[in-house]
C-alpha cells in the first residue's frame, strides 16, 4: 500500500512537472520583436536554454554573433542589434531543440498618440439573430415557426436568394405565405434553413417570429492615428454583442464626432461611464475590421495627435506611465497610472498587463476607469506602448492594458 501511495505521489509530482515546461513551452512566442539600435533584456523567465545563430549585426551580452552563442533564457541577456535583421534562436530542453523562435529588430515606427473620445457606430454583417419569439396566428394560437431552426447569435445573410443587411429587408423578404430559405452563419459555417412565416394577426403581415439586430453604436477612445496610411486603431477589444456576447461581425461603421460632458463615477460592483453626445451628422472615420485587438479603418476627416515611437513589449517596464483622456468637452489630457505587472507572452488576450490609476485629477473626475475610455493610449518613457480595455469592476482604479505591439499586429 505505501509503494503504491509512493507510485502515485511520484506521478503527481512528474505530471505537475510535464505541466509546468508544456506552460512555459506554449507561451515561449514565436517573435520578439525590438526596436534596431537599442538594448534590450532579454529574460523569457522560463526553464529553457537558447541557441542563437551566428549573425554579425546582433550582439548578446556585448558579444557579437560571430558564432552561435548559447543562452540561459531564464538571466537577463542584453541584446541589440546595429541594423534591422532577424536573428534565430533555437529553443532547446535537455539539449534538444523544441521550438524556433525569431528575434526581429524593426526600424523605429512612429504613430500619432490620440486619446479622442468618438462615437462608434458599427453596422453588423447581415442581421443577427438576438432570440427566437411567438407570432400569434389569425387563429388566435401562439407559433414559434424559427424554433430549433434558427437561434441566438446566427448571423442572417440572405432570404431567397437576396442578400439582407438590415432588419427592414429581412421582414419585407419574409413577408411571404410559403416557405423561405435563410441562408445564416452559425459559428463561422454557412446554414441554410427553411422557415414557413406566420400571418400576425396584429399586424396583417407575415412574420418570422425573431428578435434581431442590424447596428450598434456606443462612445469609446481612439488609440493611435497613422498618417502614413490614414489608418486608425481603436478601443483595443472587440465590439462583443451585448446580448449575444459574440465578436460581432459586421459590414464597415463609423467614427463619429462627439463631445464629452460628464463622467459618471465608478464604484465598486458598478462601472462608471463617459456621457457625451454624438454627432450622427459628422463622420470623421470608417471602420473596417473588428478584430480580438480592436476596432480599426481609416479617417476622413483631419486628425491631430502627439507623434510618438512605439514600444514594444519589451520596452513596457513596471512602475509609472500616462494615459490620455477625453473626459470633459473636447480637449486630450495626460494623467498618471502605475503599470503594476506585465503578462509580455499572453499574445491572445486584451489583458496583457494590468494598471492602477494614479492621478487624483482624474480619481476626481471619474473614480479611475470608466465605459467609454477603452482605447485611451498609454505612454511610458516617451513610446506609445498599450491602450486599456476592461476597468476591475470592484476597483475602478484598476484596470487592464494591451500591449500597441498586439494592436498593431505584427
Amino acid at each position: 500500500m505505501n509503494r503504491k501511495k509512493s507510485f502515485a505521489v511520484i506521478g503527481f509530482f512528474l505530471f505537475i512537472t510535464l505541466l509546468y515546461f508544456v506552460i512555459e513551452y506554449i507561451f515561449i512566442p514565436k517573435n520578439i520583436y525590438m526596436t534596431t539600435g537599442e538594448s534590450y533584456v532579454m529574460n523569457i523567465s522560463a526553464p529553457f536554454n537558447g541557441e542563437v545563430l551566428s549573425n554579425e549585426v546582433v550582439s548578446i551580452n556585448n558579444q557579437k554573433l560571430k558564432d552561435n552563442i548559447e543562452v540561459d533564457l531564464s538571466d537577463n541577456n542584453i541584446i541589440s542589434s546595429e541594423a534591422d535583421t532577424i536573428a534565430a534562436m533555437k529553443v532547446k530542453l535537455l539539449g534538444l531543440p523544441v521550438k524556433n523562435v525569431r528575434l526581429c529588430f524593426m526600424p523605429e515606427k512612429k504613430v500619432e498618440v490620440i486619446g479622442k473620445t468618438v462615437g462608434i457606430c458599427v453596422d453588423a454583417k447581415g442581421v443577427l439573430v438576438l432570440g427566437v419569439g411567438e407570432v400569434r396566428g389569425f387563429d388566435k394560437k401562439d407559433y414559434a415557426p424559427c424554433k430549433n431552426i434558427l437561434k441566438s447569435g446566427d448571423i442572417i445573410l440572405s432570404v431567397n436568394g437576396k442578400s439582407v443587411e438590415t432588419k427592414e429587408e429581412l421582414s419585407q423578404l419574409a413577408d411571404s405565405e410559403t416557405p423561405v430559405k435563410i441562408q445564416a452563419l452559425r459559428d463561422d459555417k454557412n446554414i441554410t434553413v427553411e422557415v414557413s412565416p406566420v400571418k400576425s394577426v396584429d399586424e396583417g403581415t407575415y412574420k418570422l417570429g425573431l428578435w434581431v439586430r442590424d447596428s450598434t453604436q456606443g462612445i469609446g477612445t481612439i488609440t493611435y492615428y497613422d498618417r502614413s496610411n490614414n489608418t486608425f486603431g481603436a478601443l483595443g477589444h472587440p465590439i462583443n454583442d451585448v446580448d449575444t456576447g459574440k465578436l460581432m461581425e459586421i459590414d464597415g461603421g463609423e467614427i463619429l464626432e462627439a463631445k464629452t460632458k460628464k463622467a459618471e463615477k465608478g464604484k465598486a460592483g458598478t462601472p462608471g461611464s463617459l456621457i457625451g453626445d454624438i454627432y450622427f451628422d459628422k463622420t470623421i472615420g470608417y471602420v473596417e475590421s473588428n478584430q480580438k485587438n480592436g476596432i480599426f479603418g481609416h479617417m476622413c476627416s483631419d486628425i491631430k495627435g502627439i507623434e510618438m515611437p512605439i514600444g514594444y513589449k519589451n520596452d513596457v517596464k513596471v512602475g509609472e506611465a500616462s494615459i490620455y483622456v477625453n473626459i470633459n468637452g473636447k480637449f486630450v489630457e495626460k494623467y498618471s497610472i502605475h503599470i503594476d505587472s506585465i503578462n509580455k507572452y499572453n499574445t491572445s488576450d486584451t489583458k496583457n498587463f494590468i494598471l492602477t490609476v494614479t492621478d487624483k485629477r482624474l480619481l476626481n473626475e471619474t473614480g479611475g476607469i470608466v465605459q467609454g475610455m477603452s482605447g485611451c493610449p498609454i505612454v511610458q518613457n516617451g513610446k506609445l506602448i498599450g491602450a486599456v480595455t476592461h476597468v476591475f469592476v470592484n476597483d475602478p482604479t484598476k484596470g487592464y492594458g494591451i500591449f500597441i505591439e498586439n494592436m498593431l499586429d505584427f
